[in-house]
């Protein structure tokens, strides 16, 4: 008998869900994987290192590096599992193929951390004290610091959040949907450092972890606007080490976080209005 094209069509979709369904879903198995060995992690050796050996802070701070490097040695111990079709070395070199370009590169830092300032400097305005009171340069020599700053999170998540699951996630969704998505995994991989790393356990836990979740967020969209124009990874670095370098001399009480907020939620529509613009200019040009 004879079918449809109704029916064909209608045949034809229920055979590709199916091999979609066969097909094994690497970025699930990725991003489960990353959890369970982050948190392994922090439970097992990060907590050993603090609370039985009593580690000096240097030493608990490289500790949290190597903690902060798991989504890169986890993605290339074990890419047979989640990337199988490609090799590693092809993969890396993608990730930075593009060209970098010095203005906005320094950009991709500026923005973040001029972002932070401007929380600070509004914070102290609100609060009637210097800026500079709210900077602690600890025991640790500066130059130090810095290094121990960009050698953690900024250079060792980005080759598995910005890099893997970036392109796993554009796969499915389009640009602010798959931002999303991958904002909120990587700020939910975070969720155990908000319980033992953080000095917010009352109250103030609540719109710290709101901040978390919307600047993190926040900050993946912005990432991905300098990567898709951009294609290297070491804007992401760049904007993540922008972010990260004053926290690591901060020292002030929630209120900071709440305008750093309300700045990434005025910020960040304003860029993606910007890209979305951008993106339709390009394709116009394009269809003339």
């Amino acid at each position: 008998m004879n079918m449809t094209f109704a029916e064909k069509k209608k045949s034809i979709h229920k055979a590709d869900r199916g091999v979609n369904e066969m097909k094994p879903n690497y970025l699930k198995k990725y991003i489960i994987s990353s959890y369970i060995l982050v948190w392994a992690l922090i439970i097992f050796v990060a907590g050993p290192a603090s609370l039985v050996f009593h580690a000096p802070p240097v030493i608990m701070w490289i500790v949290r590096n190597l903690i902060a490097w798991s989504p890169t040695y986890l993605l290339l111990i074990g890419w047979k599992y989640f990337r199988p079709d490609e090799t590693r070395t092809a993969f890396v070199k993608r990730c930075f193929s593009g060209k970098v370009k010095l203005l906005p590169l320094l950009l991709s830092f500026a923005l973040t951390f001029g972002i932070s300032v401007l929380s600070l400097f509004l914070y102290s305005i609100m609060k009637g004290k210097p800026m500079l009171s709210y900077i602690d340069l600890g025991t640790t020599a500066l130059p130090l610091s810095i290094f121990l700053s960009l050698t953690s999170g900024p250079t060792g998540e980005e080759l598995g959040w910005r890099g893997f699951m970036r392109e796993e996630f554009n796969k499915k969704y389009g640009f602010l949907k798959s931002s999303v998505c991958q904002g909120l995994v990587w700020c939910f991989w975070h969720t155990l450092l908000w319980v033992v790393d953080s000095d917010f356990t009352d109250w103030r836990a609540i719109p710290y972890i709101i901040s978390n979740i919307v600047v993190i967020t926040s900050i993946t969209i912005l990432m991905n606007i300098f990567l898709e124009r951009h294609n290297n990874l070491l804007y992401s670095v760049l904007l993540h080490f922008g972010f990260n370098i004053i926290y690591v001399f901060l020292d002030a009480d929630i209120g900071f976080f709440v305008i750093l907020t309300a700045l990434y939620l005025v910020i960040t529509p304003i860029a993606v209005w910007i890209r979305n613009k951008f993106v339709e200019k390009m394709s116009a040009e394009k269809g003339r």
